[in-house]
């Protein structure tokens, strides 16, 4: 902005309240920036504002409308050209060490996640041991990806005003404490009211991960640690029954024992290793320095404000009753978070099937059953691999329409997605015969898995770029259902396999993959219009 003749008093006012020596502190401070006082705040702050809008809010207020009604308060930033404040550490760091943080933030996600899989392979002796029905039994993976369904809405909001580190070790600390409950309780409502607990806590993870990545990468050099952080969060649930079958034959502790040794490394690491990232965190640590060394109090970070007329109830509410309110009124997002909520339900449901296929069709015994899952983890590893392509199908796309990007460019994963999931269900259902080689299911698998990978970065990309503002409270609502409707297929899985055959059952699910083959294609024709009738979509 054009820094008019008030503009220039305060800051000489500002100036003439400090010695020379801070100078250069002074500089410092956003001109444009200014905070509420006390008795104005809540004139001015709409009191159903989220954290992430309230700290825009307070970034957009002109040094003249703070003059003019005579607010003593201003708020710091980072300096955007010159050298880099010192507490802006992510600045600081070389290329290896913002991905040794993502890397270890995404293998911590992996652990998460192939902790709901692997009740796989240690259903079979929990239900001998206490003596319950299938059906309990698998409410070991029902709540615990429940779990990870409600835990972000609480633990969202705890790292919007505390920070990613302090979330990450709070959270993984609670998670390996349910995680021993789970493991050494000596009844099962222990046991299962630890596994919901332990996904609650974990899923912190996959929800504030994302924002530790973008944090230490810009846009131009995120595509490939997002890439990696996406592929290791489906990968995690095909490993999961691999190291649960492996430890089938020992007491089913040791598989939990297992996920408590790498959770608790992870958490070691993390405590020494892992800083702070959040850049609002951050500007705390340079408005504490600017107050020191200028004795002036009024130095303040938007984040000190947002905390003092943000209680963290308040901020619970509102983050759970957002995605819901974009579930219910945008008929986009609810298509979108099915559509993702009935591929992962399909993966979750192929926990309790491929023990039942592969041992009744081909005989396979529980390595065996545990190693088919290895097939659609390929096809993921393949999708990921092909993210590069996409990027620069994207970056063309935006260079040929005169540099302007539309949501609806970012479905492009999508429409191959959208065939690729109904052929390797197809594949799957059509060869479980004994007299197929068990090559051709896993290849089904494998083609199903690439298709689930292209359905997530397409969804999620498209949710991110048409709700720019809400794209926090838009993938809460998709982590949300999905999770739900994982949760969900588990209870019934077996029961229809057995009752519509292996073959019929797979060949119902295979076509209500089909029904949804034209969502991505009527959302890019239709996506404009739909998005103008949308309360939260940006429509610039």
């Amino acid at each position: 902005m054009n820094t008019t003749e008030s503009d220039k008093e305060i800051m000489d006012m500002r100036a003439s309240n400090t010695s020379s020596n801070f100078t250069s502190s002074i500089n410092d401070i956003e001109p444009i920036n200014s905070i509420y006082s006390a008795s104005s705040r809540h004139d001015d702050i709409d009191v159903d504002q989220d954290i992430n809008s309230k700290l825009e809010r307070l970034s957009t207020i002109t040094t003249k409308e703070k003059i003019e009604n005579k607010f003593s308060e201003y708020d710091v930033a980072f300096i955007s050209d010159g050298p880099p404040d010192p507490e802006n550490v992510t600045k600081f760091y070389s290329i290896y060490k913002k991905y040794y943080i993502s890397l270890l933030i995404t293998f911590t996600c992996m652990v998460i996640t192939m902790i709901s899989s692997c009740w796989t392979f240690v259903s079979p002796h929990v239900m001998k041991k206490f003596n319950i029905s299938h059906e309990v039994s698998i409410l070991g993976i029902t709540l615990y990806v429940f779990g990870l369904a409600f835990g972000p809405l609480f633990l969202s909001p705890l790292s919007e005003l505390y920070g990613r580190r302090y979330t990450f070790i709070i959270s993984l600390i609670l998670s390996i404490s349910m995680q021993c409950l789970t493991t050494w309780s000596s009844t099962i409502a222990g046991i299962m009211i630890g596994r919901f607990l332990s996904g609650f806590f974990g899923s912190s993870f996959l929800s504030v991960a994302g924002g530790t990545l973008g944090d230490l990468f810009d846009k131009s050099s995120i595509t490939v640690p997002m890439a990696i952080f996406t592929s290791a969060a489906f990968l995690g649930p095909s490993l999961g029954p691999i190291i649960s079958g492996a430890f089938y034959t020992t007491d089913y502790r040791w598989t939990f024992i297992t996920f408590i040794i790498a959770s608790g490394v992870c958490l070691i690491l993390i405590i020494f290793t892992v800083p702070e990232t959040y850049p609002p965190m951050l500007l705390i640590n340079k408005a504490k320095r600017l107050r020191q060394e200028t004795g002036d109090s009024n130095y303040r970070a938007p984040l000190e404000t947002v905390r003092e007329e943000t209680s963290l109830v308040s901020a619970v509410l509102l983050s759970s009753r957002r995605p819901f309110a974009l579930l219910f009124r945008d008929p986009m997002m609810g298509v979108l978070c099915f559509y993702t909520g009935f591929e992962l339900a399909i993966i979750y449901l192929y926990f309790v099937a491929f023990p039942y296929i592969f041992e009744s069709v081909y005989g396979f015994g529980v390595m065996g059953v545990a190693c088919a899952y290895i097939g659609m983890m390929v096809g993921m590893i393949i999708g990921a691999f092909t993210s590069f392509y996409f990027q620069k199908s994207y970056d063309a796309k935006v260079a040929a329409n005169n540099g302007k990007s539309t949501p609806e460019m970012r479905f492009e994963p999508l429409f191959y997605g959208a065939f690729l999931t109904p052929i390797g269900l197809m594949i799957f259902a059509w060869t479980c015969y004994p007299h197929v080689h068990w090559i051709g299911p896993i290849i089904g698998s494998g083609i199903f898995g690439t298709g689930v990978f292209y359905v997530f970065t397409g969804i999620f990309n498209y949710t991110v770029d048409a709700y720019r503002r809400y794209a926090a409270s838009g993938l809460a609502c998709n982590a949300f259902v999905r999770c739900v409707m994982g949760g969900v297929f588990p209870l019934f899985g077996l029961q229809m396999y057995k009752k519509m055959g292996i073959n019929w059952a797979g060949f119902f699910i295979a076509m209500i993959t089909v029904l949804l083959i034209p969502v991505p294609f009527l959302f890019t024709k239709y996506g404009p219009y739909l998005r103008s009738k949308s309360p939260y979509t940006w429509t610039e």
